[in-house]
């Protein structure tokens, strides 16, 4: 399994986590979980731009 894949992964469920947080009502720390979830699939974009070349 590709390293993009297992980011990909990671960070839908860091996402999901925010978002069970969010409609749990704890919304400080949901706000960080959807954030850090978010920069983990972008980071995953570029790992996967270079593992292309």
């Amino acid at each position: 399994m590709k390293l993009s894949n297992i980011l990909l992964i990671i960070g839908l469920i860091i996402l999901a986590a925010g978002a069970a947080l969010s409609l749990a009502k704890i919304e400080p720390y949901a706000d960080y979980v959807l954030i850090a979830g978010a920069v983990i699939v972008v980071i995953r974009g570029f790992v996967r731009n270079h593992e292309k070349e």
